[in-house]
Order: structure tokens, then sequence, then C-alpha cells
């Protein structure tokens, strides 16, 4: 009896700990491939950063080449081109109708554009980072409360929120790609994508950079991206393509 009486303790034992084990398994599961609807070539040379318009009609991106900032149709046709002449130009987000905000990677800044007047203003971002050319890499700007989200590419990969004056609320160190290059804020969800050029994700995170599921792009030098309802756009800052993929439902 005391034999039996051991073996049933021990099966008891074996099955509380797998399902214990079974609990602890993590809830993201990674490198889901996203549906591929289009890939067009823009006419845009080093295309870095993404932003649509309120009416999703519109969307904008920059040139690191250039430095300018290009209107572009949702299948890739450039409409408009605004001279900017940034320096490294690295990341766009639409504040209204005719204002954007950009980062500019090595100096550390954000600029407001006025696409009416095409004049500018520029803020300096103090943070510290350890390589200047693995700066300001991305910028997105929640309009349910005007506050702004900016990324550090790399050394180390930093996600900052930010006041409306541009100082610095709250910093997230970031540790599921190898790079951040690209970011959106997602006003319907209330969530963040964000985009990762090495690693060649879409990373979908709380709003403190907290990862909630990845999916594959296969993009090469995925730069900007842009989430509607229903569509994820993303550019490629070395092929100038914009692809546009069916947006998950989970």
């Amino acid at each position: 009896m005391m034999h039996l009486s051991k073996i049933l303790s021990f099966t008891i034992l074996f099955f509380g700990f797998f399902i214990a084990c079974s609990k602890s398994e993590p809830v993201v599961k990674t490198n889901n491939d996203l549906e591929l609807i289009s890939s067009e070539k823009i006419n845009v040379s080093e295309a870095s950063g993404l932003t649509i318009n309120a009416l999703g009609s519109s969307l904008y991106t920059v040139s690191d080449n250039t430095g300018n900032i290009y209107e572009l149709s949702t299948d890739g046709t450039v409409i408009k081109e605004y001279a900017y002449n940034g320096n490294d130009v690295e990341g766009i987000s639409m504040v209204s109708n005719n204002k954007v905000l950009l980062v500019e990677e090595r100096t550390k800044e954000i600029v407001e554009y006025d696409l009416s007047s095409k004049t500018y203003n520029k803020h300096k971002v103090i943070y510290s980072n350890n390589d200047s050319n693995s700066g300001l890499e991305g910028i997105a700007i929640n309009l349910n409360d005007n506050t702004i989200f900016i990324l550090n590419e790399k050394n180390p990969g930093l996600l900052m929120r930010l006041r409306s004056d541009f100082s610095i609320i709250e910093s997230y160190d970031l540790d599921f790609a190898s790079d951040y290059s690209g970011i959106f804020h997602d006003k319907d969800l209330n969530i963040l994508w964000i985009l990762s050029d090495e690693s060649k994700t879409i990373n979908k995170c709380s709003l403190k950079g907290a990862l909630i599921k990845s999916y594959a792009t296969n993009v090469i030098k995925g730069e900007g991206i842009v989430v509607t309802n229903n569509i994820i756009y993303i550019v490629s800052d070395s092929n100038s393509t914009l692809y546009k993929f069916n947006k998950p439902t989970e």
C-alpha cells in the first residue's frame, strides 16, 4: 500500500508541475506572417517615416536623401513635394491638415513644419544615447491626449513619451527587436505599432512599449509605418517601395 501511495503522490506532483508550466508559457506568438496586398515603387529616394492625413486619402513621407517632405497617394504616387532640406530626417507624424512633426536623428531635434507656409521651428530633445547615427528614428502623435511618442533606434532601444512642449514625461527601454525604425499610434485601439528594420517585424505594443504581438514582414529596410482600420502601410528606405498589408484581426 505504501508503494501505491508513493506512485499516486508522484503522479499528482507531476501533473501539478505540468499545469503550472503550461500556465507560465508566453502569450506572445512572434513571426506571424502578414498578408501582402501590394507593393508599389515610389519616386522618393531613401523614404524614411510615414504618416497619413485625417481623411485617409494622402500619405506623407520624408527623404533621408533630399531632406524634403513628400505627399503620396495611397498607391504611392507623388502628389506634392515640400522643401525642408533636413540633415538626417528619419520620421514624420501628422498633427493637423497643415502641420507635421519631423525628427532629426543626429541633432536629436523635433521639427514642427507648417505645410501651408513651408516654415518650421526646431525643438531639442534632451536625453542620452551612445551613437549619434542610432538616434531619433520615429515619431507618432497621440491625438487622444496630444502627447508625442519618439523612438531611439538602438544603443539603447528607447521609447519616449513627451508633452506637447516636447519635454519628456517618461522613457521605456525596448528589448523585443534588434532596432526600432518607425512608430504609429493607433487612435482607435490606443496602442502603438513599432516597426523594426533589422528584425523585419511589426510589433503591436502598449503605450509603455510592452510587446503584445509581433508580425514578420520580410520588408528590407522598413523605415515608416501607418496603420488604418484594415490596412498597414510600410515604406522601404533602400527599395523606395510602398508596401500594403492586410491588418491582422488579432
